[in-house]
């Protein structure tokens, strides 16, 4: 007892570690017959002694100690890329120069890794050290559309296992275009985080940005996402859902819905006043919601956004600058090509309209008379026309279609038929509108191209029991059946529309 209270209590036994022990040299001072007392010291001379609990205890502990394995601290590289802007205003120079100096001051961009794995003592996932992007001052000169790489270096243990996530948090001023990171120096390999995305700076958006490496498989399924990587998840479902309520900036990237309560403009007038489309009895269609004023008129009607003012629309998906300057090309090309010839034939004496229905049947039977120095001119440029030269003066006409041979496998038909027909009463029974259920055969060219050879117009019947009201139209022979052909193309392509914008996008 009393060397089992000595070996617990001293503070002067050696540890494992200590030189002064050595082999079994700490086994025989802990069974040292000096530990015990006399009358128990002549008992222990003729038997085995066994060592006091204590002592083995210890010795167990001080064993476990040395083969104990510390985790290997080592470093990792990250190449973060960036895209800076194709065209920069004064503004932007400004703003990117005043970021360069104060992420020399210490207010940087600042990252973090996340493994995929769960820290078993704090019971979150195991993160890196936040490490700070290198380069920006050094890169402040950079010129405009160039993918700038920056990097950062973290530290991290052996025990950390894959990275699954990476932090972006954006102390500087202005937003910036983060294109995709790539993290070298795990066992695993080459880790990339595509991103394609505007960071905002904490003035605006204080939290940290996530970003998921494309590992197998992407996405992750709720099933499927490592532990370490749930809670980031569900973050960043939060923050991408909203929570339905204040007024969305144009830097926000929030996906939240609302009715299309916002088509009309009633402060106007009645005559501006339009129906709310959508609700809880017909969800579709929908829009993102904006969360703007109501109007002063109806409070269930939300105020209208005027040009030059900009929709809202989530800051990752507005048009990119380069998309952008095409399409605003695109429609000032569209605005010269119609422009110039409309003013060209409002001068011009021998411009004329058609004054009757006759003089468009005419284009199909006698033709159009042409000066000689506009025949082969006009000949080349319009297709599916025939000339007939007499004299100094040729005769324009279309052609009539030729009477088609049938083929296996060569038809096919765009039914837009049953989709339709339960919605046509409601489509109807407006005012202006009018709406056919519509059937169209295909047949294929040698050419490789879908020619319509005939369309199916249908009603619902009047009343229920009576037959369905159809007519079937094909290619036009005369003027009369080529309006009625015009007509049912129109259909089909309104249908068609109609599907591909409530239907296949809703």
């Amino acid at each position: 007892m009393l060397a089992s209270s000595f070996l617990q209590r001293t503070p002067l036994l050696p540890s494992s570690r200590s030189p002064l022990l050595r082999g079994g040299e700490q086994s025989r001072l802990l069974l040292s017959p000096a530990c015990f007392p006399p009358k128990q010291r002549s008992r222990a001379a003729g038997r085995v002694v066994r060592p006091p609990v204590s002592a083995a205890i210890l010795t167990e502990r001080f064993v476990r100690v040395e083969t104990e394995e510390r985790p290997v601290r080592f470093k990792v590289r990250a190449a973060v890329t960036v895209r800076r802007k194709k065209k920069e205003d004064l503004r932007d120079v400004v703003a990117n120069q005043l970021d360069a100096f104060s992420d020399r001051m210490g207010r940087n961009v600042v990252l973090e890794l996340v493994s995929t794995e769960i820290d078993p003592r704090t019971r979150k996932p195991k993160a890196s050290n936040s490490a700070a992007l290198r380069g920006w001052f050094e890169k402040k000169k950079a010129k405009a559309e160039e993918r700038m790489v920056y990097t950062a270096e973290f530290t991290v243990d052996s025990s950390f296992g894959e990275p699954g996530a990476i932090t972006v948090l954006n102390r500087h001023q202005r937003e910036f275009f983060l294109e995709s990171i790539v993290v070298e120096g795990f066992a695993c390999g080459p880790v990339h985080f595509p991103c394609n995305s505007w960071v905002q700076p904490t003035r605006i958006h204080p939290h940290k940005r996530f970003f998921f490496s494309n590992k197998v498989p992407p996405p992750y399924l709720p099933s499927q996402t490592p532990p370490g990587l749930r809670e980031l998840r569900q973050q960043e479902l939060k923050e991408l859902r909203g929570d339905g309520k204040g007024e969305r900036m144009l830097t926000d990237r929030i996906y939240d819905y609302d009715t299309y309560n916002d088509l009309g403009n009633p402060d106007k007038g009645i005559d501006f006043v339009r129906p709310t489309l959508g609700g809880e009895q017909m969800p579709y269609p929908r829009r993102l919601r904006t969360g703007r004023p109501p109007s002063s008129a109806d409070k269930q009607i939300e105020s209208r956004v005027e040009d030059p003012l900009p929709m809202y629309v989530p800051r990752d998906e507005r048009f990119e600058e380069g998309k952008q300057a095409m399409l605003t090309a695109g429609a000032q090309k569209a605005v010269l090509h119609n422009l110039v010839p409309l003013l060209v034939a409002s001068f011009s004496p021998d411009s004329h309209d058609f004054k009757a229905f006759h003089e468009v049947d005419n284009l199909f039977k006698e033709g159009l008379r042409l000066k000689q120095t506009l025949q082969d001119q006009v000949f080349h440029k319009i297709p599916l026309v025939s000339m007939i030269e007499e004299s100094t003066e040729g005769q324009l006409r279309y052609d009539t279609p030729h009477i088609i041979k049938m083929e296996a496998n060569k038809l096919f038909m765009l039914d837009f038929h049953d989709v339709y027909l339960p919605f046509l009463d409601r489509i109807n029974a407006q005012d202006g509108r009018k709406a056919y259920g519509t059937r169209t055969i295909f047949l294929l060219t040698e050419s490789g191209t879908l020619k319509p050879i005939a369309i199916e117009l249908s009603l619902p019947p009047v009343r229920p029991g009576d037959a369905r009201a159809k007519r079937v139209l094909t290619p036009p022979t005369d003027a009369t059946s080529n309006w009625l052909w015009q007509l049912a193309k129109a259909h089909v392509g309104s249908n068609d529309a109609g599907v591909h914008q409530l239907v296949n996008h809703w």
